[in-house]
């Protein structure tokens, strides 16, 4: 359940207008490392690399785009991970690229970095808090919580939709600023960080305007060999 707190703070944070309808096609970043099994860590902030199946990822979603009409901007990340997957966008002839630091991930505090399995080990209660999904006020030590990561994920939205009115925009982020923002629209509360991960470069589309967004389609991957199209 949503709890009052979390409707009023999205409103807070988004706002209303009455400007025309922006097209935003959200990308999640091509897989590192850190997204396997594997060697998974606690990459929030941490600039992981891409992996070379993450370059490989990108490679197809260029050619799946390239040919399309550009975007007005490709706002990204300032994580390599984000910011190299939109320059190999920009390379495909898709549009400049502009770096917006409210696209970062989540910040993890002192246990950014650190791997899964220790933060498991180490931390069990944390972990399990984290896993339950309840509790929006959740924050990782000296991190920042899922309702300030909302917060930040729909400000960076309103302020693109501000500065591109009617336009179709790229950005290129990570899974819990998606995972936001398309939870926001859909009203689930800030906790639920595992309902709406995107897969790595999958396409999700959202029309924005008069301070509120439509999801269009949600995790297209089908540059990837499999569609999940809704």
């Amino acid at each position: 359940m949503v709890s009052a707190a979390s409707v009023l703070a999205a409103r807070a944070c988004t706002g209303g207008n009455g400007m025309p309808t922006t097209r935003l096609i959200l990308i999640r970043h091509g897989h590192t490392a850190s997204n396997g099994t594997d060697g998974a860590r606690m990459s929030g902030r941490t600039d992981v690399p891409l992996s070379a199946r993450g370059r490989a990822e990108i490679a197809r979603l260029c050619d799946r785009l390239r040919g399309t009409a550009p975007f007005a901007a490709i706002y990204t990340s300032p994580l390599q991970r984000a910011h190299r997957t939109a320059l190999a966008l920009a390379g495909a002839g898709l549009g400049r690229v502009r770096i917006c630091a409210a696209l970062q991930e989540i910040d993890c505090g002192v246990l950014d970095g650190v791997p899964l399995s220790d933060v498991q080990q180490r931390f069990p209660a944390l972990w399990a808090a984290n896993c339950r999904q309840d509790d929006e006020r959740f924050r990782w030590p000296g991190g920042e919580s899922y309702r300030e990561l909302r917060c930040r994920s729909l400000q960076a939205v309103r302020a693109v939709a501000r500065a591109h009115p009617g336009a179709r925009v790229a950005l290129v982020t990570h899974a819990g600023v998606i995972s936001q923002i398309v939870g926001a629209i859909e009203g689930v509360s800030p906790a639920r960080w595992e309902c709406h991960r995107p897969a790595n470069t999958a396409l999700t589309e959202i029309d924005w305007g008069r301070g509120e967004g439509v999801v269009v389609r949600f995790d297209d991957r089908g540059h990837l060999g499999g569609g999940r199209l809704r």
